[in-house]
């Protein structure tokens, strides 16, 4: 057990509280690129579970944060003797603390009280919470890097007003921003719909989350920005599950006279401790279970240890098996519902007692959606929060930035001359046909001239790639304010769009008048291979600026145009067009076509690397499209497999536009999912 010590913070003058509520009403880049927006980010602590799980939105995914190497915390706070904390202790390393110390097993389950009602010898739960929630945030920070702007806290269904103001009070005390309060229900559906469950708006769902004493029940109806609460309740009267299999293990295997039975009768018995090992033990016994048919119970000395199983977990959970169909019909009425308008039942499952999954499916007749990862509910109120809470966009950001150096310019400057060397490849192999002074005719790769266009304007897309990422020269006056991201990339695609059409005009006309022709057909394919490129370049211009500041970093590394695809492609259609010249064929080491054919083989490689992201789908496809490339190619399938390239390259620049369009209206996606789900129901 690792913990940390700290201070008891100095008394923080109470401050209104302003903490939200979201429950039932909501529903490989360039090593200098930043890949973190600057201002923070915003954390998830899930504090409706049996243990602390922590989860931080980094660049619009999900971290799991780990906590003193542990994937989750245990709440359990020690107080030594002049007011130092060591939280994330567990019962069974709270045992082992010196007698003048005193131990909470969770300051959550001692909130509630109106301020002054606390007894001045008890240490104040506010205090206690704060020194967790600080723990957990300084963690948090420091995995991802950057501090934590934004808090989330997910929280049972039954906490009011009073235990919400305190939870606010206690983010205050431990420096975290005011939360946004999620309740666990809510989490639990959000996270479901992660894992593919669909909900259509209007329908109910039934959430059970049995990991923690008491076990609740909630009714919640999906809307359209989230979901409302119908009803909840909560399986009181019985003991916790822990406590009834460890009544059950001990009277099995003790006499009647044996006094740790009282002791487990009467919880305030002077044998508490070895009560206490014994339901630690039990804890122990039924998590391994989980995995295996049958685990030990170590029970105090000179007592043989004892066997459980499943099945004893099961007849002592009887109790509460009990109570599931009466709640259910009782929480049903409540919220009016039937069980016809159940769309889903959705159980967080107690350790090791399958029997509970089994008497939902059995009084619902929906089979329950299990959730057991343990940041589920952090993760959930994440992707609830994510869609309420407004986030900055490019257009009013500003991230950070670098100067430019000559290495940041090497990508366009490749591109530029792959495109400038397919051009003069094109122009000055033409096989051009005159009659005595006058030119008649001119034989060249007209798809050969379209890919050189093609790669002009995708050498403008490089250089409008390093405007939102970099100086020109130094830092800006004082005087002149830096301008936004949005603007930037604004006007760089616009700039690019305008710039490589023009320059893919300029290689049609100066084909044209390099070979004495009409340069119609020229322009035709120079401006029909850049063309396409540059109407996504102004869509991106007109919406890039809208996506939140959180995926501009990685949508900016993703519109890097591929330096290493590009220079292989052109490289393969200049062996292919140099071993079809008729006045200068190249023959490498003494084989006709063999540089045609490797030629090919590039461009076939190129071209499955450019259509596709996937790596599977890159690994399975290179290779193959390489040799079949190789084999077909010939004078008459050459243009061909050049268009096929083209194509390419236009399908990478519609990916990148629906991209980019999926991340400025990122709601326009839900909305469309919705009417498809009316017109299917």
């Amino acid at each position: 057990m690792f913990c940390h010590p700290t201070e008891k913070d100095s008394h923080h003058p109470r401050t209104k509280d302003h903490a939200e509520r979201i429950t039932v009403d909501v529903s490989p880049s360039r090593a200098r690129l930043p890949l973190m927006p600057s201002g923070g980010a915003r954390a998830s602590i899930d504090l409706s579970s049996s243990a602390i799980a922590v989860t931080v939105s980094q660049q619009g995914v999900r971290v799991p944060i780990l906590i003193d190497g542990r994937l989750v915390m245990p709440p359990g706070v020690a107080i030594g003797p002049a007011g130092q904390l060591y939280v994330g202790l567990d019962t069974t390393a709270a045992r082992s603390l010196p007698a003048d110390h005193r131990f909470v097993d969770d300051p959550a389950d001692l909130l509630g009280k109106p301020a002054g009602a606390y007894d001045a010898t008890q240490p104040d739960p506010v205090d206690l919470l704060a020194a967790v929630l600080r723990h957990a945030g300084h963690h948090a920070a420091h995995q991802v890097g950057q501090p934590i702007t934004k808090l989330t806290v997910t929280i049972p269904p039954s906490w009011g007003p009073r235990r919400r103001g305190q939870i606010g009070e206690a983010a205050a005390r431990s420096g975290l921003p005011s939360p946004a309060l999620v309740t666990a229900p809510a989490a639990l559906a959000a996270y479901a719909t992660t894992l593919g469950l669909t909900m259509p708006e209007n329908s109910c769902v039934l959430v059970c989350q049995a990991d923690r004493h008491p076990a609740t029940l909630t009714v919640l109806q999906a809307v359209t920005d989230g979901y409302r609460e119908l009803a909840t309740q909560q399986l009181d009267g019985i003991p916790d599950l822990d406590h009834l299999i460890t009544q059950r293990v001990v009277h099995t295997a003790t006499n009647d006279d044996d006094p740790l039975r009282a002791a487990i009768n009467q919880p305030c018995d002077a044998n508490a401790e070895g009560r206490l090992a014994v339901l630690e033990s039990v804890r122990t016994a039924r998590n391994l279970l989980a995995a295996q048919d049958r685990a030990p119970v170590l029970l105090p000395a000179p007592r043989q240890p004892a066997v459980i199983t499943r099945e004893d977990i099961t007849i002592a959970a009887q109790p509460l098996l009990d109570q599931v169909p009466t709640t259910i019909t009782g929480l049903l009425d409540a919220a009016d519902v039937d069980t016809e308008h159940l769309a889903a039942v959705i159980l967080r499952p107690a350790h090791a007692l399958p029997a509970l999954t089994d008497r939902l499916a059995h009084d619902t007749g929906i089979t329950p959606v299990l959730v057991g990862h343990p940041h589920a509910l952090a993760d959930g109120a994440l992707v609830l929060t994510a869609a309420h809470q407004p986030q900055p966009r490019a257009a009013t950001a500003r991230l950070p930035r670098v100067r430019l150096r000559i290495s940041d310019l090497t990508g366009a400057l490749l591109i530029g001359a792959c495109s400038l060397t397919l051009l003069l490849q094109a122009v000055l192999t033409a096989d051009i046909t005159k009659v005595f002074t006058s030119v008649i005719g001119a034989r060249t790769s007209l798809p050969q001239l379209g890919t050189a266009g093609a790669l002009a304007m995708l050498t403008a897309l490089a250089v409008a790639h390093l405007a939102p990422t970099t100086w020109l020269a130094g830092t800006p006056a004082a005087s002149t304010p830096e301008p936004t991201t949005g603007s930037l990339i604004r006007r760089g695609y616009f700039a690019a769009a305008v710039g490589g059409t023009v320059a893919a005009a300029l290689y049609g006309l100066a084909t044209g008048t390099a070979v004495g022709l009409d340069y119609t057909p020229y322009l035709k394919w120079a401006l029909g291979g850049a063309l396409p490129l540059a109407a996504c370049a102004a869509l991106i211009a007109v919406t890039a600026p809208r996506i939140h500041t959180d995926t501009t970093p990685t949508w900016l590394a993703l519109a890097r145009p591929a330096i290493t695809h590009t220079i292989t492609a052109a490289a393969g259609i200049f062996l292919m067009r140099a071993a079809l010249t008729l006045t200068t064929p190249v023959d490498l080491t003494g084989m006709p076509g063999l540089a045609g054919s490797l030629g090919a083989a590039l461009l076939g490689a190129a071209t499955a690397l450019t259509a596709s992201h996937s790596r599977v789908i890159r690994t399975i496809t290179a290779p193959g499209l390489a040799i079949g490339y190789a084999l077909v190619f010939s004078y008459d399938t050459s243009s061909a497999l050049i268009v096929g390239y083209l194509i390419a390259l236009t399908w990478w620049s519609l990916r990148l536009t629906a991209h980019t369009l999926r991340l400025a209206f990122p709601h326009v996606r839900a909305a469309l999912r919705r009417l498809t789900d009316r017109a299917t129901g």
